[in-house]
């Protein structure tokens, strides 16, 4: 019986972990955007163009939930 419980507690230490290193990553990957966004508004912002950072991209059509 104390094998059972102990690959239990194994595997939960396991998933744990995993759900650690899974949002870590997905914030890394998130801050990485965002720097790319910051880079792309400063680039336009010195070429005097206006900076307009839309969530859609410009194919999409109007009106049209996505």
């Amino acid at each position: 019986m104390e094998d059972f419980y102990e690959s239990i507690r194994i595997m939960l230490v396991v998933y744990g972990l995993a759900a650690f290193i899974s949002m870590l990553m997905a914030a890394i990957i998130k801050l990485i955007f965002a720097g790319i966004r910051r880079r792309k508004a400063s680039t336009t912002a010195k070429k005097g163009a206006p900076a307009t950072v839309t969530s859609k991209p410009e194919t999409s059509e109007p009106g049209k939930a996505d």
